[in-house]
Order: C-alpha cells, then sequence, then structure tokens
C-alpha cells in the first residue's frame, strides 16, 4: 500500500504542481462564481472538486489507441497494465480505433455511456476527436492523451517528444550534412499533432541554422511501414540525390529504409519512439537513428495521471488549458545504441 500511495501522491504531487504554475486550475465553484459575476474564490473546501477513493471504490479505466497492432499501443499498454496491476479495484480494458476517426468516436461514445472513471486517448486526429473529449469531460470522465492529443482543453496530455525530435534531428543531419543537402520528409497522417510538432521543430532549426538544406519533398506515410515504402520509392524515382529523410515515427523509417536498400542508395534515414525493431535497423546500418521514448514508462504516467484524476475530481472544468507531461528525449544512434539496454526495449 505505502508504495501505490507514492506512485500516486508523485503523479499528483506533479500535476498539482504542473496546474498551479499555469495558474489553469479553477474549482467547480471558482468557475460558478465567475460566471455569476464573483471574484472566483470559493466559499467553502467542501465546494472543490471531489473524487472517488482511489483504492477502494470501484474503477473502470479505458485505453483507446489509434490502432491496437502498433508497437507503440503495446507498449503503452503494457506500462498501463503494469501500474493499474496494482491495484484490485481497477478494470482496465483496451481498444481498436482501427486508425479511424469515425471509430474511435463510436468507441468514445460507448465509454462516455458505460460510465467509464476514466479515458486514455491515442487521438487519431486532433480536431475529429474534439468533440467526443468534450463529451467525456462534460459528463466528469476525465480524458488523458497519450502522445497524440486531442484539440480541447482536457485533463492531461503525456507527450512523447515532438517538437524536440524535430529539432535534434534537424541539428543532426545539419551537421553531418556540413550545412549543405537535401532532404525528403515522410510525415503523419494529416492532423495528428505530434508529427505537426515534429515538423514544426525540424523546420526552425533548418530555416534558422542551415538555410541551405532544402526540403525536396514532403508526402505523409500514416504512421505505417507500407505506405512509407511507396512514399521512399516516389520520393527515390523523383529526385536523384537525396542526402537525408525524416520520418515521423519509426514504423515509417523502416519502410523508407527497405526502399533506399532495394534502390542500393545510402541515404540518412532518421525516425522518432525508439521501438525494438529501429534500434535493431540502426545496428544493422539501415537507419541512422532515432528519437527514444520509453513508452513503457509513458504508459505507466498515463495510468497514474487517470488515478490521480478520478481520486481528486479534476476534469476540464476545473482547466483553462491542459497540463502536459513530456517524456525525456534520448537521441540514438550506432554510436550509443548500447545506452538502450534490453530491459529499456519495447
Amino acid at each position: 500500500m505505502k508504495k501505490k500511495m507514492m506512485s500516486l501522491l508523485m503523479v499528483g504531487a506533479m500535476a498539482v504542481g504542473m496546474l498551479a504554475g499555469c495558474g489553469g486550475v479553477k474549482t467547480d465553484s471558482e468557475a460558478a462564481s465567475e460566471a455569476a459575476g464573483g471574484n472566483g474564490k470559493a466559499d467553502t473546501a467542501t465546494e472543490a472538486a471531489t473524487g472517488k477513493n482511489a483504492y477502494s471504490d470501484e474503477i473502470k479505466i479505458g485505453f483507446l489507441p489509434n490502432v491496437i497492432g502498433d508497437s507503440c499501443a503495446a507498449a503503452w499498454a503494457e506500462g498501463m497494465e503494469s501500474y493499474l496491476g496494482n491495484f484490485s479495484n481497477v478494470t482496465f480494458n483496451v481498444f481498436d480505433g482501427k486508425a479511424s476517426v469515425d471509430t474511435e468516436n463510436t468507441i468514445m461514445e460507448q465509454m462516455i455511456n458505460e460510465n467509464y472513471d476514466a479515458i486514455i486517448l491515442q487521438a487519431t486526429d486532433a480536431a475529429g476527436l474534439a468533440a467526443s473529449t468534450d463529451k467525456a469531460e462534460a459528463a466528469g470522465i476525465p480524458v488523458i492523451t497519450c502522445n497524440l492529443d486531442a484539440d480541447t482543453v482536457h485533463t492531461g496530455l503525456v507527450a512523447g517528444v515532438d517538437t524536440e525530435a524535430g529539432q535534434q534531428i534537424a541539428e543532426r543531419i545539419g551537421e553531418s550534412l556540413g550545412g549543405k543537402g537535401k532532404v525528403v520528409i515522410i510525415s503523419a497522417t494529416p492532423g495528428a499533432t505530434k508529427g505537426e510538432n515534429i515538423d514544426k521543430g525540424f523546420k526552425e532549426v533548418l530555416k534558422e541554422k542551415y538555410p541551405d538544406i532544402e526540403i525536396l519533398d514532403e508526402q505523409s506515410g500514416e504512421w505505417l511501414t507500407e505506405n512509407a515504402n511507396t512514399v521512399m520509392n516516389d520520393f527515390l524515382t523523383k529526385y536523384q540525390d537525396i542526402d537525408a529523410v525524416l520520418c515521423h515515427n519509426d514504423a515509417m523509417a523502416e519502410g523508407a529504409a527497405e526502399a533506399a536498400k532495394a534502390a542500393n542508395k545510402e541515404i540518412q534515414i532518421w525516425g522518432v519512439d525508439g521501438e525494438s525493431k529501429m534500434l535493431d535497423y540502426i545496428e544493422q546500418g539501415l537507419c541512422t537513428g532515432t528519437v527514444y521514448t520509453d513508452c513503457q514508462k509513458q504508459g505507466a504516467a498515463c495510468a497514474q495521471f487517470c488515478m490521480y484524476a478520478i481520486g481528486s475530481g479534476i476534469t476540464a472544468k476545473n482547466l483553462s488549458a491542459t497540463p502536459v507531461v513530456k517524456m525525456a528525449p534520448i537521441v540514438v544512434t550506432k554510436e550509443n545504441l548500447s545506452e538502450i539496454t534490453e530491459d529499456m526495449r519495447w
């Protein structure tokens, strides 16, 4: 019990500190007072948001990833299950979003109707899942997004490295090419916040520090290895000189690497995530590098955030902005691959 309490308190302290730091927390009564023209201060402590007993009340949490077959989703689910397994009163269910906005919205509706206590969502499309997220929060169900955000204020986001990943990859490519060269980008599904942020970080660094590196083209691989392989083959047909490829995730980098190998082209290929297969590709020299995130720990952080929200009663109605927890980035190349030990692989 002591261990469980410590884990929960750590996330509670993290979230409360973050919320207080951005001035984003409002109790129900404060929001009501402001709406009525008051000063927003609660009259009594009992009017503040209250939640369930995290250790004795029956609790049901659902995880809805973009697609269940993805290695990241499997690692997140493993981390969530590992943490939530400490609580005999918690039921944890995993769904399959099938990379479909409609499917995810349907499952969100199902979980709302079944009175889930919290939802962990990897949004296929930030705008497309906003209404469902709002509906869940309005029903008192906190939504914690994992990696792919929803475009509305919600209880929390546990983000992998995105903008920073793009920046660090741009730095590595820029240095290795001596500030001159040609690159292509195989991007995420349009509307995915993570992909947009990786793109933003990458392009900002190129523009500011390496203006002589040209981005020849950018096409979506929709997160998938097969699609990225097709996109990369198109790039290799259209452009004779490609020095480097940025892929918004490892699965697409693996597809690009296979295309480059088949064409007998030596090209820098970078991904983002750090999945085991990508690390093998780096070791074999098929890919150049990735920005690693410990997805199992990220999943556990999502679960901890849920338990804090359930216990505290905090939902979007208490917030003016979505609190964000970011995982630590590790740039991995062949030179430091050994730092990612077997127990860190997923």
